[in-house]
């Protein structure tokens, strides 16, 4: 690859990353491969360039997958907190989906440590909830056990 054409193909990865239609996997792929496409480039002048180049959309790169990370780290929470949230079913129903949400955002919180705190904030009204319909579970099994008496 000539420069000229590592100018090109580098402009198209540009235009991929402010699109936002690639995903942290493949951008980086284009990185790659751009890496080893201008090895051949001796040129100092263009070396320094196109090393310069390639750093900064290395640097763009990772951005772009904090970005979207963090993005898919909320909208997996949100989720999360809404499943957990549903009235839907028996009482032990509920305390089931809370705990599993609990644990899918703690789990989440422990892979995104910048996002770590707020995450786990985001589970202390799960933890209200659950408290509660645990007593409201307790109640209920000792009115069925006062019952069968």
């Amino acid at each position: 690859m000539n420069y000229d054409e590592f100018n090109t193909e580098y402009t198209r990865v540009l235009d991929k990353i402010k699109s936002g239609t690639c995903s942290w996997s493949e951008l980086s792929a284009h990185v790659t491969r751009l890496r080893k496409a201008t090895a051949g480039l001796t040129k100092p002048v263009e070396r320094n360039q196109v090393d310069s180049d390639l750093a900064a959309l290395g640097q763009m790169v990772d951005l772009s997958r904090r970005t979207n990370d963090r993005e898919d780290v909320w909208t997996i929470t949100s989720e999360a907190v809404r499943r957990a949230s549903s009235g839907e079913g028996t009482v032990a129903d509920r305390i089931g989906r809370i705990e599993a949400s609990i644990n899918e955002i703690t789990h989440l919180a422990n892979r995104n440590p910048d996002e770590r705190e707020a995450l786990m904030q985001s589970t202390s009204t799960l933890r209200i909830l659950h408290s509660s319909l645990q007593s409201s579970l307790r109640a209920e099994q000792a009115e069925a056990a006062a019952a069968v008496r």
